[in-house]
């Protein structure tokens, strides 16, 4: 059980969440106007996983190597900052990239909803351990739902994926021991919240 609920964490970690919640952001907007390839869309996947999960990801391998941080899944609340602080400025560098491409408002929405999202984990770990994974599922499964009211297509298998991955999501962290039930639903309700009004509203600076 303990092995299923690693892999799950490892499947669905948090830094993989944004570029999964970008690539429904485009797709929705490719079914909704009814085009097919779309170059632009393909730069935006990329810059987002490079802000979000390749630039990110070195840096806790760093922090790691300098003894910043003792575990690759930082779990002690006090070494959290750090990589959350350095995670911000990828994430903004991200944003700022994306709004300077000609793309579907929902697109840097996302991206601008992680990244107060990130935000928020880093304000609240100051007094709580908060599971950043399940924010990530949140957050994916509140774009999908924004998504779905914005463009009016209602994809019953997509929003049960989101909905059930949060839920194997917070399951993994609880069997994992490595958070309560109200750090791990704190999470998933922030993640949910913050990015379906972003995207639903369409939020970008």
């Amino acid at each position: 059980m303990r092995r299923a609920a690693a892999v799950i964490s490892l499947i669905f970690h948090p830094l993989f969440m944004p570029s999964l919640s970008v690539i429904a952001a485009g797709e929705y907007h490719r079914a909704a106007v009814g085009t097919t390839a779309d170059a632009r869309l393909h730069m935006a996947y990329i810059i987002v996983a490079l802000s979000t999960i390749a630039f990110p990801g070195v840096n806790v391998l760093l922090l790691r190597w300098y003894g910043a941080v003792s575990t690759l899944d930082v779990r002690k609340r006090r070494e959290r900052f750090a990589p959350y602080i350095s995670s911000f400025f990828f994430f903004v560098l991200g944003y700022i990239l994306l709004r300077r491409g000609a793309l579907p408002p929902t697109i840097p929405a996302v991206m601008l909803g992680t990244t107060v999202t990130l935000i928020l984990l880093a304000a609240i770990n100051s007094v709580m351990k908060i599971s950043a994974h399940a924010a990530g599922a949140g957050g994916f499964a509140g774009t999908v739902v924004a998504l779905s009211t914005v463009y009016g297509i209602f994809d019953a298998g997509l929003i049960a994926f989101s909905v059930l991955m949060a839920g194997f999501v917070i399951s993994a962290r609880l069997i994992l021991g490595v958070h309560t039930p109200r750090e791990a639903y704190w999470g998933a309700g922030i993640g949910f919240c913050t990015l379906f009004v972003f995207v639903f509203r369409g939020l970008a600076i």
